[in-house]
Protein backbone atom coordinates (compact mmCIF):
# COMPACT_ATOMS: atom_id res chain seq x y z
CA UNK A 1 0.00 0.00 0.00
CA UNK A 2 1.38 3.42 -0.89
CA UNK A 3 0.87 6.57 1.13
CA UNK A 4 -0.64 9.48 -0.80
CA UNK A 5 0.48 13.07 -0.53
CA UNK A 6 0.45 14.20 3.09
CA UNK A 7 -1.22 17.58 3.43
CA UNK A 8 0.60 19.84 5.91
CA UNK A 9 -0.39 23.35 6.94
CA UNK A 10 1.98 25.77 8.66
CA UNK A 11 0.17 28.66 10.34
CA UNK A 12 2.35 31.75 10.58
CA UNK A 13 5.16 32.94 8.31
CA UNK A 14 7.55 34.37 10.84
CA UNK A 15 11.06 32.95 10.82
CA UNK A 16 9.84 29.92 12.81
CA UNK A 17 7.07 29.17 10.32
CA UNK A 18 9.13 29.80 7.19
CA UNK A 19 12.01 27.61 8.32
CA UNK A 20 9.65 24.88 9.56
CA UNK A 21 7.90 24.81 6.17
CA UNK A 22 11.26 24.69 4.37
CA UNK A 23 12.49 21.85 6.60
CA UNK A 24 9.22 19.89 6.30
CA UNK A 25 9.34 19.96 2.50
CA UNK A 26 13.05 19.14 2.35
CA UNK A 27 12.69 16.26 4.81
CA UNK A 28 9.73 14.89 2.82
CA UNK A 29 11.90 14.69 -0.29
CA UNK A 30 14.68 12.98 1.66
CA UNK A 31 12.26 10.39 3.05
CA UNK A 32 10.44 9.83 -0.22
CA UNK A 33 7.13 11.26 1.04
CA UNK A 34 4.79 13.17 -1.23
CA UNK A 35 3.71 16.40 0.45
CA UNK A 36 1.20 19.14 -0.26
CA UNK A 37 2.30 22.11 1.83
CA UNK A 38 0.45 25.34 2.60
CA UNK A 39 1.70 28.25 4.72
CA UNK A 40 -1.01 30.63 5.94
CA UNK A 41 0.09 34.08 7.07
CA UNK A 42 -2.44 36.57 8.40
CA UNK A 43 -0.31 39.61 7.55
CA UNK A 44 0.61 41.13 4.22
CA UNK A 45 4.29 40.14 4.40
CA UNK A 46 6.37 37.24 5.69
CA UNK A 47 8.78 37.60 8.60
CA UNK A 48 6.64 38.22 11.65
CA UNK A 49 8.53 40.44 14.10
CA UNK A 50 11.64 40.43 11.92
CA UNK A 51 11.74 43.29 9.43
CA UNK A 52 14.43 45.38 7.79
CA UNK A 53 14.22 48.93 6.44
CA UNK A 54 16.91 49.92 3.92
CA UNK A 55 16.88 53.59 2.97
CA UNK A 56 19.31 56.45 2.35
CA UNK A 57 22.33 54.31 3.20
CA UNK A 58 20.90 52.98 6.51
CA UNK A 59 20.03 49.37 7.32
CA UNK A 60 17.55 49.38 10.21
CA UNK A 61 16.35 46.18 11.89
CA UNK A 62 13.02 46.11 13.75
CA UNK A 63 13.68 42.81 15.54
CA UNK A 64 16.76 40.62 15.87
CA UNK A 65 19.67 42.03 13.89
CA UNK A 66 22.07 39.06 13.66
CA UNK A 67 22.74 35.37 14.18
CA UNK A 68 25.22 33.92 16.64
CA UNK A 69 25.89 30.52 15.10
CA UNK A 70 28.58 28.32 13.59
CA UNK A 71 28.41 25.03 11.75
CA UNK A 72 24.98 23.44 11.84
CA UNK A 73 21.42 23.94 10.57
CA UNK A 74 21.66 27.71 10.03
CA UNK A 75 24.85 27.46 7.97
CA UNK A 76 23.27 24.61 6.00
CA UNK A 77 20.15 26.68 5.34
CA UNK A 78 22.17 29.68 4.12
CA UNK A 79 24.11 27.40 1.78
CA UNK A 80 20.95 25.74 0.40
CA UNK A 81 19.46 29.15 -0.34
CA UNK A 82 22.71 30.36 -1.96
CA UNK A 83 23.14 33.34 0.38
CA UNK A 84 26.77 32.88 1.46
CA UNK A 85 28.00 35.81 -0.64
CA UNK A 86 25.54 38.12 1.13
CA UNK A 87 26.72 37.29 4.65
CA UNK A 88 28.60 39.91 6.65
CA UNK A 89 30.35 39.34 9.97
CA UNK A 90 30.43 41.65 12.95
CA UNK A 91 33.47 43.89 13.17
CA UNK A 92 35.84 42.37 15.80
CA UNK A 93 36.65 45.91 16.94
CA UNK A 94 33.10 46.14 18.32
CA UNK A 95 33.59 43.20 20.67
CA UNK A 96 33.50 45.35 23.81
CA UNK A 97 30.26 45.50 25.79
CA UNK A 98 29.28 47.93 28.52
CA UNK A 99 26.83 48.09 31.40
CA UNK A 100 25.10 51.30 32.51
CA UNK A 101 25.38 51.25 36.31
CA UNK A 102 25.46 54.08 38.82
CA UNK A 103 24.69 56.59 36.09
CA UNK A 104 27.68 55.78 33.88
CA UNK A 105 29.09 53.21 31.48
CA UNK A 106 31.44 50.44 32.67
CA UNK A 107 33.26 47.97 30.45
CA UNK A 108 32.02 44.45 31.20
CA UNK A 109 34.80 42.18 32.48
CA UNK A 110 36.23 39.63 30.07
CA UNK A 111 38.95 38.04 32.27
CA UNK A 112 39.96 37.83 35.96
CA UNK A 113 42.04 41.01 35.87
CA UNK A 114 39.25 43.11 34.36
CA UNK A 115 36.83 41.61 36.90
CA UNK A 116 39.02 42.82 39.76
CA UNK A 117 38.75 46.35 38.32
CA UNK A 118 34.97 46.19 37.75
CA UNK A 119 33.78 48.92 40.11
CA UNK A 120 29.99 48.37 39.81
CA UNK A 121 30.62 45.50 42.22
CA UNK A 122 32.16 45.73 45.68
CA UNK A 123 35.60 44.24 46.33
CA UNK A 124 33.97 41.45 48.32
CA UNK A 125 31.58 40.74 45.44
CA UNK A 126 34.43 40.54 42.95
CA UNK A 127 36.41 38.13 45.09
CA UNK A 128 33.28 36.01 45.57
CA UNK A 129 33.22 35.48 41.79
CA UNK A 130 36.90 34.48 41.86
CA UNK A 131 36.13 31.89 44.56
CA UNK A 132 33.48 30.16 42.42
CA UNK A 133 35.58 27.04 41.55
CA UNK A 134 35.98 26.29 45.28
CA UNK A 135 32.34 26.88 46.29
CA UNK A 136 30.37 25.61 43.30
CA UNK A 137 28.07 22.63 43.65
CA UNK A 138 25.47 20.81 41.57
CA UNK A 139 21.72 20.80 42.22
CA UNK A 140 19.09 18.59 40.60
CA UNK A 141 16.09 20.94 40.51
CA UNK A 142 15.10 23.88 38.37
CA UNK A 143 15.65 27.33 39.82
CA UNK A 144 15.57 30.93 38.72
CA UNK A 145 18.48 32.39 36.80
CA UNK A 146 19.20 34.66 39.76
CA UNK A 147 19.24 31.82 42.31
CA UNK A 148 21.45 29.71 40.06
CA UNK A 149 23.90 32.59 39.55
CA UNK A 150 23.88 33.52 43.24
CA UNK A 151 24.92 29.98 44.18
CA UNK A 152 27.84 30.13 41.77
CA UNK A 153 29.10 33.71 41.77
CA UNK A 154 27.32 35.33 44.71
CA UNK A 155 24.17 37.47 44.95
CA UNK A 156 25.87 40.74 43.99
CA UNK A 157 27.29 39.43 40.72
CA UNK A 158 24.03 37.59 40.06
CA UNK A 159 22.19 40.92 40.18
CA UNK A 160 24.71 43.10 38.35
CA UNK A 161 25.92 40.62 35.71
CA UNK A 162 23.17 38.02 35.20
CA UNK A 163 20.34 40.41 35.99
CA UNK A 164 21.64 42.79 33.35
CA UNK A 165 22.13 40.00 30.78
CA UNK A 166 18.58 38.70 31.29
CA UNK A 167 17.21 42.19 30.68
CA UNK A 168 19.24 42.39 27.48
CA UNK A 169 18.32 38.96 26.10
CA UNK A 170 14.72 38.52 27.28
CA UNK A 171 13.68 41.94 28.51
CA UNK A 172 13.00 39.85 31.59
CA UNK A 173 13.60 39.45 35.31
CA UNK A 174 16.34 37.01 36.40
CA UNK A 175 14.32 36.27 39.56
CA UNK A 176 11.45 34.90 37.43
CA UNK A 177 13.09 33.09 34.52
CA UNK A 178 13.93 29.38 34.67
CA UNK A 179 17.62 28.70 34.16
CA UNK A 180 16.86 25.28 32.66
CA UNK A 181 14.51 26.75 30.06
CA UNK A 182 16.08 30.15 29.37
CA UNK A 183 19.78 29.25 29.59
CA UNK A 184 20.08 25.45 29.37
CA UNK A 185 23.78 25.65 28.52
CA UNK A 186 24.41 27.03 32.01
CA UNK A 187 22.84 23.95 33.56
CA UNK A 188 24.90 21.72 31.25
CA UNK A 189 28.07 23.50 32.37
CA UNK A 190 27.21 22.79 36.00
CA UNK A 191 26.21 19.20 35.30
CA UNK A 192 29.41 18.42 33.37
CA UNK A 193 31.98 20.41 35.37
CA UNK A 194 30.32 21.61 38.61
CA UNK A 195 32.09 24.98 38.31
CA UNK A 196 31.23 27.58 35.67
CA UNK A 197 34.82 28.80 35.63
CA UNK A 198 36.16 25.28 35.06
CA UNK A 199 33.45 24.66 32.45
CA UNK A 200 34.41 27.87 30.65
CA UNK A 201 38.04 26.79 30.44
CA UNK A 202 37.14 23.23 29.41
CA UNK A 203 34.74 24.47 26.72
CA UNK A 204 37.19 26.72 24.90
CA UNK A 205 38.28 24.01 22.45
CA UNK A 206 34.68 22.98 21.78
CA UNK A 207 33.67 26.58 21.08
CA UNK A 208 36.56 26.90 18.67
CA UNK A 209 35.37 23.77 16.84
CA UNK A 210 31.86 25.20 16.55
CA UNK A 211 33.34 28.42 15.12
CA UNK A 212 30.41 30.52 16.29
CA UNK A 213 30.42 34.09 15.03
CA UNK A 214 28.02 37.04 15.01
CA UNK A 215 26.84 37.65 11.46
CA UNK A 216 23.97 38.90 9.36
CA UNK A 217 23.34 39.86 5.73
CA UNK A 218 24.50 42.99 3.97
CA UNK A 219 20.94 44.26 3.58
CA UNK A 220 19.65 42.80 6.82
CA UNK A 221 17.50 39.92 7.97
CA UNK A 222 15.00 40.50 5.16
CA UNK A 223 17.50 38.81 2.83
CA UNK A 224 16.85 35.47 4.52
CA UNK A 225 13.10 36.05 4.90
CA UNK A 226 12.72 36.96 1.23
CA UNK A 227 14.81 33.98 0.12
CA UNK A 228 12.68 31.59 2.19
CA UNK A 229 9.48 33.13 0.85
CA UNK A 230 10.76 32.88 -2.75
CA UNK A 231 11.80 29.27 -2.15
CA UNK A 232 8.31 28.38 -0.91
CA UNK A 233 6.69 30.13 -3.87
CA UNK A 234 2.93 29.73 -4.22
CA UNK A 235 2.88 27.54 -1.11
CA UNK A 236 2.91 30.81 0.89
CA UNK A 237 -0.50 32.49 1.22
CA UNK A 238 -0.40 36.03 2.63
CA UNK A 239 -3.48 37.69 4.09
CA UNK A 240 -4.92 34.30 5.09
CA UNK A 241 -5.74 34.05 8.80
CA UNK A 242 -6.85 30.79 10.39
CA UNK A 243 -10.17 31.30 12.19
CA UNK A 244 -10.99 27.77 13.39
CA UNK A 245 -9.36 24.37 13.71
CA UNK A 246 -11.43 21.19 14.06
CA UNK A 247 -11.31 17.47 13.49
CA UNK A 248 -12.31 16.42 9.98
CA UNK A 249 -14.63 13.47 9.36
CA UNK A 250 -12.24 12.16 6.71
CA UNK A 251 -9.31 12.23 9.16
CA UNK A 252 -6.86 14.94 10.04
CA UNK A 253 -8.01 18.51 10.59
CA UNK A 254 -10.13 21.12 8.89
CA UNK A 255 -8.80 24.67 8.91
CA UNK A 256 -11.28 27.45 8.31
CA UNK A 257 -10.08 30.88 7.23
CA UNK A 258 -11.63 34.20 8.21
CA UNK A 259 -13.33 34.43 4.80
CA UNK A 260 -15.19 31.17 5.53
CA UNK A 261 -13.24 28.96 3.14
CA UNK A 262 -11.75 25.77 4.54
CA UNK A 263 -9.26 23.01 3.72
CA UNK A 264 -8.43 19.60 5.15
CA UNK A 265 -4.90 18.80 6.32
CA UNK A 266 -3.27 15.70 7.78
CA UNK A 267 -0.94 17.76 10.00
CA UNK A 268 -0.94 21.35 11.24
CA UNK A 269 2.03 23.29 12.60
CA UNK A 270 1.03 26.21 14.83
CA UNK A 271 3.94 28.60 14.21
CA UNK A 272 2.05 31.29 16.08
CA UNK A 273 2.46 33.18 19.35
CA UNK A 274 0.94 31.26 22.28
CA UNK A 275 -2.37 33.13 22.56
CA UNK A 276 -3.45 32.83 18.89
CA UNK A 277 -2.35 29.19 19.00
CA UNK A 278 -4.42 28.70 22.16
CA UNK A 279 -7.50 30.24 20.52
CA UNK A 280 -7.31 27.65 17.73
CA UNK A 281 -6.74 24.76 20.16
CA UNK A 282 -9.39 25.73 22.70
CA UNK A 283 -12.18 23.54 21.28
CA UNK A 284 -9.87 20.56 20.66
CA UNK A 285 -8.01 20.58 23.97
CA UNK A 286 -8.86 23.24 26.58
CA UNK A 287 -6.00 22.16 28.88
CA UNK A 288 -3.35 22.62 26.17
CA UNK A 289 -4.89 25.98 25.32
CA UNK A 290 -4.77 27.07 28.97
CA UNK A 291 -1.09 26.15 29.22
CA UNK A 292 -0.29 28.13 26.08
CA UNK A 293 -2.14 31.19 27.38
CA UNK A 294 -0.04 31.00 30.56
CA UNK A 295 3.21 31.73 28.67
CA UNK A 296 3.87 35.42 29.43
CA UNK A 297 5.67 37.96 27.28
CA UNK A 298 7.21 41.40 27.73
CA UNK A 299 6.36 44.27 25.33
CA UNK A 300 9.27 45.65 23.32
CA UNK A 301 9.72 49.04 21.67
CA UNK A 302 12.58 50.15 19.44
CA UNK A 303 13.87 53.56 18.41
CA UNK A 304 16.65 53.73 15.82
CA UNK A 305 18.49 57.04 15.75
CA UNK A 306 21.07 58.26 13.23
CA UNK A 307 23.54 61.06 14.01
CA UNK A 308 26.47 62.68 12.33
CA UNK A 309 29.51 61.56 14.33
CA UNK A 310 30.17 65.15 15.40
CA UNK A 311 26.71 65.30 17.02
CA UNK A 312 27.87 63.12 19.94
CA UNK A 313 30.29 64.47 22.52
CA UNK A 314 31.95 61.04 22.91
CA UNK A 315 32.28 58.43 20.16
CA UNK A 316 30.13 55.38 21.06
CA UNK A 317 32.45 52.45 21.65
CA UNK A 318 32.04 48.74 21.16
CA UNK A 319 28.85 46.71 20.73
CA UNK A 320 26.73 48.93 22.96
CA UNK A 321 25.47 48.79 26.53
CA UNK A 322 22.83 47.16 28.70
CA UNK A 323 21.17 48.89 31.63
CA UNK A 324 21.55 47.20 35.01
CA UNK A 325 18.44 46.48 37.11
CA UNK A 326 17.42 49.36 39.34
CA UNK A 327 18.88 52.16 37.22
CA UNK A 328 16.74 55.23 36.52
CA UNK A 329 17.32 54.97 32.76
CA UNK A 330 14.02 53.65 31.28
CA UNK A 331 15.54 51.54 28.48
CA UNK A 332 16.93 48.02 28.30
CA UNK A 333 20.01 48.90 26.29
CA UNK A 334 21.53 50.55 23.24
CA UNK A 335 23.07 48.70 20.30
CA UNK A 336 25.62 50.58 18.18
CA UNK A 337 24.62 49.14 14.81
CA UNK A 338 27.20 51.09 12.83
CA UNK A 339 30.02 49.72 15.01
CA UNK A 340 28.86 46.10 14.78
CA UNK A 341 28.15 46.28 11.04
CA UNK A 342 29.85 49.46 9.70
CA UNK A 343 27.98 49.39 6.38
CA UNK A 344 24.65 49.99 8.17
CA UNK A 345 25.19 53.76 8.19
CA UNK A 346 26.73 56.16 5.66
CA UNK A 347 30.32 57.24 6.17
CA UNK A 348 30.62 59.77 8.97
CA UNK A 349 27.33 58.75 10.60
CA UNK A 350 26.36 56.66 13.62
CA UNK A 351 23.31 54.42 13.79
CA UNK A 352 22.07 53.50 17.27
CA UNK A 353 19.18 51.23 18.21
CA UNK A 354 17.58 51.76 21.62
CA UNK A 355 15.54 48.85 22.99
CA UNK A 356 12.82 49.59 25.54
CA UNK A 357 10.12 47.77 27.46
CA UNK A 358 10.28 44.24 28.84
CA UNK A 359 8.46 42.87 31.85
CA UNK A 360 9.47 45.86 33.95
CA UNK A 361 7.59 48.22 31.61
CA UNK A 362 4.04 46.89 31.13
CA UNK A 363 3.02 50.50 30.38
CA UNK A 364 4.98 50.51 27.11
CA UNK A 365 1.84 49.97 25.03
CA UNK A 366 0.40 53.17 26.49
CA UNK A 367 3.34 55.30 25.33
CA UNK A 368 3.21 57.03 21.96
CA UNK A 369 6.10 57.12 19.50
CA UNK A 370 7.21 60.55 20.67
CA UNK A 371 7.64 59.23 24.23
CA UNK A 372 9.68 56.24 22.99
CA UNK A 373 11.92 58.51 20.93
CA UNK A 374 12.35 60.96 23.82
CA UNK A 375 13.47 58.14 26.14
CA UNK A 376 15.88 56.89 23.49
CA UNK A 377 17.46 60.30 23.02
CA UNK A 378 17.78 60.73 26.78
CA UNK A 379 19.62 57.38 27.05
CA UNK A 380 22.00 58.33 24.23
CA UNK A 381 22.62 61.75 25.78
CA UNK A 382 23.41 60.30 29.21
CA UNK A 383 25.79 57.76 27.72
CA UNK A 384 27.72 59.86 25.19
CA UNK A 385 26.33 63.40 25.17
CA UNK A 386 24.17 64.80 22.35
CA UNK A 387 25.28 68.18 21.00
CA UNK A 388 23.21 68.27 17.79
CA UNK A 389 19.88 66.69 16.78
CA UNK A 390 19.70 63.38 14.92
CA UNK A 391 19.47 63.32 11.15
CA UNK A 392 17.01 60.39 10.99
CA UNK A 393 14.81 58.46 13.41
CA UNK A 394 12.64 55.34 13.21
CA UNK A 395 10.28 54.07 15.92
CA UNK A 396 8.62 50.66 16.05
CA UNK A 397 7.23 48.00 18.37
CA UNK A 398 7.21 44.24 18.61
CA UNK A 399 3.51 43.65 19.04
CA UNK A 400 3.82 40.52 21.18
CA UNK A 401 7.28 41.18 22.62
CA UNK A 402 9.62 38.48 23.89
CA UNK A 403 8.24 35.26 25.45
CA UNK A 404 9.31 34.73 29.05
CA UNK A 405 10.53 31.25 30.00
CA UNK A 406 9.48 31.55 33.63
CA UNK A 407 9.88 28.83 36.25
CA UNK A 408 7.78 25.85 35.20
CA UNK A 409 8.16 26.57 31.47
CA UNK A 410 9.65 23.18 30.63
CA UNK A 411 6.95 21.32 32.56
CA UNK A 412 4.30 23.39 30.78
CA UNK A 413 5.87 22.58 27.42
CA UNK A 414 5.93 18.86 28.22
CA UNK A 415 2.21 19.01 29.03
CA UNK A 416 1.38 20.87 25.81
CA UNK A 417 3.41 18.49 23.65
CA UNK A 418 1.82 15.51 25.43
CA UNK A 419 -1.67 16.80 24.62
CA UNK A 420 -0.71 17.41 20.99
CA UNK A 421 0.77 13.92 20.63
CA UNK A 422 -2.46 12.40 21.90
CA UNK A 423 -4.43 14.43 19.38
CA UNK A 424 -1.95 13.50 16.65
CA UNK A 425 -0.82 15.65 13.75
CA UNK A 426 -0.50 18.93 15.69
CA UNK A 427 2.78 20.70 16.49
CA UNK A 428 3.95 24.07 17.82
CA UNK A 429 6.86 26.11 16.49
CA UNK A 430 8.30 29.55 17.21
CA UNK A 431 10.20 31.42 19.87
CA UNK A 432 7.71 30.82 22.69
CA UNK A 433 8.69 27.20 23.19
CA UNK A 434 12.24 25.88 22.75
CA UNK A 435 14.48 28.93 22.28
CA UNK A 436 14.10 32.63 21.45
CA UNK A 437 17.29 33.27 19.42
CA UNK A 438 16.93 33.33 15.64
CA UNK A 439 19.51 30.54 15.32
CA UNK A 440 17.44 28.43 17.74
CA UNK A 441 14.40 28.88 15.50
CA UNK A 442 16.30 27.37 12.58
CA UNK A 443 17.42 24.49 14.81
CA UNK A 444 13.84 24.00 16.00
CA UNK A 445 12.55 23.82 12.44
CA UNK A 446 14.50 20.57 12.05
CA UNK A 447 12.92 19.23 15.25
CA UNK A 448 9.43 20.13 13.99
CA UNK A 449 10.03 18.53 10.58
CA UNK A 450 11.17 15.29 12.21
CA UNK A 451 8.10 15.29 14.47
CA UNK A 452 5.75 15.83 11.51
CA UNK A 453 7.17 12.96 9.48
CA UNK A 454 7.52 10.63 12.48
CA UNK A 455 3.73 10.31 12.41
CA UNK A 456 3.54 9.34 8.73
CA UNK A 457 3.81 5.71 7.59
CA UNK A 458 6.86 5.06 5.44
CA UNK A 459 5.95 4.70 1.76
CA UNK A 460 5.90 1.17 0.39
CA UNK A 461 5.62 -0.20 -3.11
CA UNK A 462 2.07 -0.23 -4.48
Amino acid sequence: MSVGAWRVAVLGAGLGGLTAAHAIRRRAHELGHAVELAVWEAGDRPGGQLRTTVEDGYVVEWGANAFRTGVGPTADLVARLGLQDQQVHADPAANRRYVFHGGQLHLLPSDPMSLLNFTPMSVAGRFRVMAEPFLAERVDHDESVHDYAARHIGPEAAEVLLGTMVRGVYGGDAHLLSVDAAFPVMREMERDHRSLVIAGLAGMKERMRERKTTWSFREGMNVLLDALADDLGDVLHLGRRAHALARDAAGGYRLTAEDGSSERFDAVVLALPPRPAADLLAALDPEAAADLRAIPSGPIGMAAVAFERSALREAPDGFGFLVAPGEDLPVLGVLIESNVFPHRAPEGHVLLRVIQGGVARPDLDDLNDEALLSAALDAIDRAWGVVAPPVRTWVGRQERGIPQYVLGHLERLVRVEGHLRRLGGLHVAGNAYRGIAVGKLVDDAEHVAEAVWAEVPAPTAA
